[in-house]
């Protein structure tokens, strides 16, 4: 089936066609209308068990079901990855993503930060928030378009020149989706990204990611990995109010909520000759360097029934232990930190 988007900038128009996996794109300075397409494809392969599970803090936030692709060069492409997100507070709830990793497979550079100053063309120019999941269409726009973008999500500016240290945080980060250049740099889009203090990024919290990567290759390479990871509550100002970016809706920037923890959830389902495992975590997000420790995790089970209102897994990974990862972290956690996470990773 063909679709066809119809966007009118007095006589100038965008026009994209879907042929199967990927549409043609013809941009020619679009005015992005109401009319913005849904997607004819799912995400749900990025989840385990029943797609976009809902979290306990969901209620009233505007939340849009992002599947994450990108426009280069003219194709929009299949999506790499799924975001609940929040339109009111222009974070994302969680990005949900399946990891398959190799051992000795190339692992790119880290992408220019250039593409933090993409636009979700999903959420432009909308009336209403969409009920099924859409495109986000991730991509460069000029600074006229972005002005019609900017009611449901965050743009570059926002973070910039801000006086509270804060950096933009990936969900679903660089570093684990690096053996795919497209999928690495689709992280790059502000809809997987809310505002993280800088000692908290990039000190404990980048430890715990650097952990889930590096179990994934020494236990179970070439296998699929489900994760989730998220935001909860907001983050508290001296004065013990919530605190946001640009809270005085300054007005070139927009209102962006500092989040007051991140979490993350991994799920390995297992299979015929290894037992399924999994854990999550979640830290309070402080300006703050902090020591990660391995007894800040929790069993998958104690996570869903504290911080979800659907079981964001399956039984295989709810009732799973620790299992394999415990085993081989816990004991030599600080060994394996030096080994696998040190400074310069």
């Amino acid at each position: 089936m063909t679709f066809v988007w119809l966007f009118a900038y007095h006589l100038i128009s965008l026009l994209l066609v879907d042929t199967k996996a990927k549409h043609l794109v013809f941009y020619t300075k679009p005015h992005y209308s109401s009319a913005v397409r849904d997607v004819n494809y799912t995400c749900d392969d990025f989840f385990h068990h029943k797609p976009w599970p809902m979290p306990v803090d969901v209620m009233d936030r505007g939340v849009v079901k992002l599947c994450q692709n990108e426009v280069e060069g003219g194709l929009e492409g299949k999506p790499f990855f799924a975001t609940l997100f929040s339109t009111t507070d222009r974070i994302p709830v969680y990005t949900a993503n399946a990891i398959v990793l190799h051992r000795g497979a190339k692992s790119y550079d880290r992408p220019s930060s250039e593409y933090w100053k993409r636009v979700a063309l999903g959420l432009c120019g909308r009336n209403a928030l969409p009920v099924n999941s859409v495109d986000s269409i991730i991509t460069f726009t000029n600074h006229t378009e972005l002005k019609m973008c900017r009611k449901y999500q965050a743009v570059c500016e926002d973070y910039h020149d801000n006086e509270l240290d804060l950096d933009r945080g990936h969900l679903s980060p660089n570093a684990i989706n690096s053996q795919n250049l497209e999928k690495q740099r689709a992280t790059f889009t502000l809809t997987n990204a809310a505002p993280q203090f800088a000692k908290f990024n990039q000190h404990s919290w980048r430890v715990y990611e650097c952990v889930t990567m590096y179990t994934i290759l020494d236990l179970v390479p070439g296998e699929k990995v489900y994760i989730l990871t998220g935001t909860y509550g907001t983050a508290l100002d001296k004065n013990n109010k919530p605190l946001w970016l640009n809270k005085n809706e300054l007005p070139d920037k927009n209102p962006v909520k500092v989040p007051g923890y991140y979490w993350k959830a991994v799920c390995y389902p297992g299979n015929s000759h290894n037992a399924a495992w999994g854990y999550a975590i979640m830290q309070k997000n402080v300006n703050v360097k902090e020591m990660a420790d391995f007894r800040n995790y929790m069993t998958l089970k104690i996570f869903a029934d504290k911080y979800f209102l659907d079981l964001p897994f399956g039984s295989e990974c709810l009732n799973a232990s620790f299992g394999q990862f415990g085993k081989h972290v816990f004991p030599t956690w600080n060994k394996f930190i030096d080994s696998h996470c040190s400074d310069d990773y």
